[in-house]
């Protein structure tokens, strides 16, 4: 366990990030790995059904992650002020309440599975594909809840090595699981999406293991499963106020991916891609707004408030210098890049995707302050502007469908993120300056 509350700022918040980032890295490679492998074994237009979903996939990963994350805040704070009673209670209501938030959406997505499809216009082609496809991952979501429910917990107390451990060994499996399902036993894209249950059940199963065996104390008793207010309200007011910020946004990306599915396969194709390496490339962001989720939130258990400011530019400079190296290796190696996911055959669509690339990684800038400051306020307890800001990114992609895409095609797609990662991060600056100088 690593106590985030003292010793050098930049040494604790390194290594505590740096297993966050490998993990990152991992699990992106096995993302990457099931479109390169269904690209390259079942050909562009599965690589589109899949890309079709990609939205809602990414909305539902998110809840979930959202919501654990966003638990895991007052654990972190009880930790970081010796509270373990507390923590326990907290840990026990993380429990229950992902439980029921996991099978509610579970149960609407099976429910409403095609209308969802038809709704963010799935083209007829690859409809059925995509139908199965997301329906073993929807149903695999109790896997991720589980999952994300015990590293979340195991980060919350500092220990960011063991989820990374056990990432590494998930990525492995899934691309494993992946070459056997699709190329022995010919299952099509359903095998990439049971590929990725599978990996992560084995990785759920051992986190639970050394849970058991090595972190007793983070253990609920049966008595701390009755819950009071004083528990309840801000476990349910940092979990949902995370899990509804991440959705909003992903809501937003639902409504932006009905415009694209309406530009054909072949800009579905691009856009899949690019979007896999949009992810790989904004990973060391993830990786500083997570530290900083834990970070400010022991510290600000502990009233170390001195440390928090600090802690949060130095994790700016790391995201600000990873920028510069992004905007070199898109300009130099863009249509590289596309040949990794795509195939080549048709030069239109990697033209698109570097295209994206090079409109879009220039304003990592701001999108950096955007994520960095998000999740800062979250840690200091404050979940109501990140999800104003976050309902604001969602009606923008709105704007985006209904007039901009109609307008400019794809470049339209290209250039919404942009436009309201800048005036969101302006937005979000002002308030956490605001904000810290209340608290610090």
């Amino acid at each position: 366990m690593r106590d985030l509350t003292k010793g050098n700022i930049i040494k604790v918040m390194f290594f505590f990030s740096l297993p966050i980032l490998l993990g990152n890295v991992f699990q992106q490679a096995y993302n990457l790995a099931d479109i390169i492998i269904v690209g390259k074994k079942l050909g562009d237009m599965s690589v589109s059904a899949v890309g079709s979903t990609a939205s809602v996939v990414s909305l539902l990963f998110n809840i979930i992650n959202g919501l654990c994350t966003g638990f895991a805040i007052p654990i972190s704070r009880h930790y970081g002020s010796g509270e373990q009673d507390k923590m326990r209670q907290n840990i026990a209501g993380m429990i229950t309440f992902s439980g029921i938030t996991t099978i509610t959406v579970i149960a609407l997505c099976m429910i409403f599975m095609n209308p969802l499809l038809t709704a963010i216009n799935t083209p007829k082609e690859i409809f059925d594909e995509a139908a199965r496809y997301l329906s073993i991952v929807v149903i695999g979501l109790v896997v991720t809840t589980i999952y994300n429910l015990e590293a979340n917990m195991l980060r919350a107390v500092g220990n960011s090595v063991v989820p990374l451990i056990i990432l590494i060994i998930s990525a492995i499996l899934n691309i494993g699981l992946d070459l056997l399902f699709l190329y022995v036993f010919d299952k099509g894209v359903e095998g990439a999406a049971l590929a990725t249950v599978i990996a992560q059940l084995i990785s759920a199963a051992v986190c639970f293991v050394y849970l058991i065996k090595k972190c007793p104390f983070l253990k609920p008793k049966l008595s701390d499963f009755r819950f009071n207010s004083y528990v309840i309200k801000p476990l349910l007011g940092a979990g949902l106020g995370m899990a509804l910020m991440y959705s909003i946004v992903d809501i937003g990306s639902i409504v932006l991916q009905n415009g694209v599915n309406g530009l054909g396969h072949e800009i579905i194709t691009a856009h899949t891609a690019a979007r896999k390496l949009f992810g790989f490339s904004i990973m060391p962001f993830s990786a500083v707004s997570a530290t900083l989720v834990t970070f400010v939130s022991q510290n600000y258990g502990a009233g170390r408030f001195d440390r928090i400011k600090k802690g949060i530019k130095y994790g700016l400079f790391i995201e600000w210098i990873w920028t510069t190296l992004a905007i070199v290796v898109v300009y130099l190696f863009a249509n590289n890049l596309a040949l990794l996911i795509v195939s080549g055959e048709n030069s239109y669509i990697t033209d698109t995707v570097a295209q994206y690339l090079k409109i879009n990684v220039p304003f990592y800038y701001a999108l950096a302050v955007l994520l960095s400051l998000r999740c800062s306020l979250q840690g200091l307890g404050n979940s109501i502007f990140p999800i104003v800001a976050s309902v604001i990114e969602m009606l923008w992609k709105i704007v985006t469908v209904v007039f901009i895409i109609p307008q400019y095609g794809y470049f339209g797609v290209c250039i919404s993120e942009p436009i309201i990662w800048v005036a969101s991060g302006v937005l979000v600056t002002i308030i956490a300056i605001k904000m810290l100088k209340k608290v610090c």
